[in-house]
């Protein structure tokens, strides 16, 4: 499940209830003592209060209790919420109605409250469809005897077959009907969670700005966890048979190590090694965690505390490159404190794209001062944190948006992405920088011109705060404008409202900008060849892949067949002229014939 917004009560420096949207990828921007941590630290211990447990001083109020309310949402929110409950309540005697009463809107909406410093949620509930009148509240949690007197006293009748007077959800289902019948009230309660619920909730990973080892405790228990329950298993009366296990672990650890090396050498060329090595007293199972790296010219690998502080955010970057491959599939929520903190600017885009790569598949939130990860976020993904006698979040909404970006840009001075050189008459904004690429080849292929020769090429054409600026700055500059988007089509079941988004920022942009153009198919992979996919992975099985449809949700399926997405300049690249012409549709190549002519 995924967080869609949390409320926050009486923690740190809020003190009345203040809410917060959250995306895939959402940035807190704000000035320095604003509050953006607390959105970080909130999330974190309503998550998991084991680790990131309370203290007096978080508490606003010490005579009043903090309280969380998150709402969740889930593709599949119905099912995973039968498979918990489905041992308690049977699908005959009512599951299907008994879950519609937890559900608004598609969400759950879940509360912790803690009202004492420590390691314990006090309360823990979740939200219900309940009547407001005392005699038909708190059905599924009255007895047979008071749903009995609630029958009788209202001489309710209730069919004899079937199930009939010996379900109580059949009971519960009758009382209800009558109720609405009468015009009793509906309202939302929270009740105990006891089916727990809370079970479904994703694991969380806080990192601090002074980021390091020291600091991040989740590296080490997520690195010596798989330790642990293999030496548990494991005999401990033979020291050779320990020192044999010792050796495993110790290949098991570097072997992460020389995944990082391998991702962390795109940015310090000089890098020679990285040492990930576990420190093991078996009376004490895992002692620590070292993490050193070896440079050109040392004789020796050196612990990374040794090293200075950009060196451990190089580090992060290649760490979120290396969860981003081991943890797909799992939903786990990474909450980043100034990720852009002694990072070269280039080296933030890295960082960038590792986190946007984690997000399709996990949930990211982070504090930032940094135009580079603010510009590149959603409007709607963006919270802006104030003080206003307590801390205040901000955020955008479809009637606010243009004016909440320009406040954006007062806060953090974000200004066009790129400067204008005068030889450029038409300017095309596409998506991302790959796409910028792939359609500088596919120009190549069909046209045998640089695209780039007369056309400046913005890969900002998404719906980020940065291409919102660039084009409004972009549209008084006196400039032939085009707009290339993918049409999203394929993600239709997983998210409704994206093809409809793609189309309208379509729409809006030929009404006051230019020329713009969606493409028929989901997205620019959709327009692999499948020869040139059964070529470049040699795995694949001659005409084993077809040709792709126009809504087709290839995410499983190229999950499924080893089709990576860091490939696709290279796919792209290994097509022809020919086989260009046979998966594009006519109308894209008369678009960028338009704009390259």
């Amino acid at each position: 499940m995924k967080l869609k917004n949390i409320a926050i009560t009486n923690y740190r420096g809020v003190k009345n209830k203040q809410e917060v949207p959250l995306r895939s990828l959402s940035s807190v921007v704000g000035k320095n003592d604003a509050g953006k941590s607390i959105v970080l630290n909130a999330i974190a211990t309503f998550l998991d209060a084991k680790n990131y447990s309370v203290v007096d001083s978080d508490f606003n109020d010490i005579d009043s209790s903090i309280v969380f309310q998150v709402v969740f949402e889930h593709s599949n929110l119905k099912e995973i919420l039968e498979a918990k409950i489905k041992s308690k309540i049977k699908k005959a005697d009512g599951l299907e109605e008994f879950l519609n009463d937890f559900i608004f809107d598609g969400t759950i909406i879940y509360e912790r409250e803690i009202s004492k410093s420590g390691k314990v949620y006090t309360k823990e509930s979740i939200l219900i469809k309940d009547f407001d009148d005392e005699e038909f509240a708190n059905l599924y949690f009255k007895t047979d005897e008071e749903l009995n007197k609630i029958i009788a006293d209202n001489t309710i009748v209730i069919p004899v077959e079937g199930k009939g007077r010996n379900s109580k959800i059949e009971k519960i289902k009758h009382i209800k009907e009558f109720a609405i019948t009468k015009g009793v009230q509906i309202e939302g309660k929270f009740i105990v969670d006891s089916f727990k619920i809370n079970s479904l909730f994703p694991q969380v990973e806080l990192f601090v700005s002074d980021y390091g080892l020291e600091a991040d405790t989740k590296f080490k228990t997520n690195s010596v966890t798989e330790i642990s329950d293999y030496f548990n298993r494991e005999t401990q009366d033979e020291t050779q048979r320990l020192r044999v296990i010792e050796n495993e672990i110790e290949a098991e650890m570097q072997n992460e190590a020389d995944s990082i090396k391998s991702f962390m050498s795109d940015y310090t060329s000089s890098l020679q090694k990285v040492e990930i090595k576990p420190q093991i007293t078996w009376k004490d199972a895992i002692k620590n965690v070292d993490v050193r790296f070896q440079f050109d010219g040392d004789a020796n690998p050196i612990p990374m505390s040794h090293k200075g502080t950009g060196y451990r955010r190089l580090f992060m970057v290649a760490r979120f490159r290396y969860l981003a491959e081991k943890n797909k599939g799992n939903n786990i929520v990474y909450l980043i404190e100034e990720p852009e903190t002694f990072l070269h600017p280039s080296a933030q885009e890295d960082l960038l794209n590792a986190l946007k790569e984690l997000s399709e598949e996990n949930q990211i939130v982070i504090t930032t001062h940094s135009p580079v990860f603010a510009g590149a976020t959603n409007p709607e993904s963006v919270i802006l944190c104030k003080k206003d006698g307590q801390t205040v979040y901000e955020y955008a909404t479809e009637a606010t948006k243009e004016d909440f970006v320009f406040k954006i840009i007062d806060e953090l001075g974000i200004k066009p992405s790129f400067n204008l050189r005068d030889s450029f008459e038409k300017i095309l904004f596409v998506e991302g920088k790959d796409d910028a690429i792939a359609y500088k080849l596919i120009c190549q292929k069909l046209f045998d011109k640089d695209l780039e020769e007369n056309v400046l090429v913005l890969p900002t054409g998404g719906s980020s705060v940065d291409s919102f600026i660039n084009i409004s700055y972009f549209k008084k500059n006196g400039r032939e404008l085009f707009l290339l988007l993918d049409s999203d089509k394929g993600l239709s079941i997983r998210n409704p409202k994206k093809p409809l988004i793609q189309a309208q920022s379509i729409v809006n942009f030929n009404s006051n900008f230019g020329t713009g153009y969606a493409l028929h198919k989901s997205n620019l992979e959709s327009y692999y060849h499948p020869r040139v996919l059964e070529d470049f992975y040699f795995r694949l099985k001659p005409y084993e892949i077809h040709f792709f449809g126009e809504d087709e949700d290839l995410q499983e399926f190229f999950k499924e067949k080893g089709i990576k997405k860091k490939d696709n300049i290279n796919i792209f690249n290994s097509m022809t002229k020919e086989q260009f012409e046979e998966v594009l549709e006519q109308e894209l190549i008369d678009f960028l014939e338009k704009i390259i002519s």
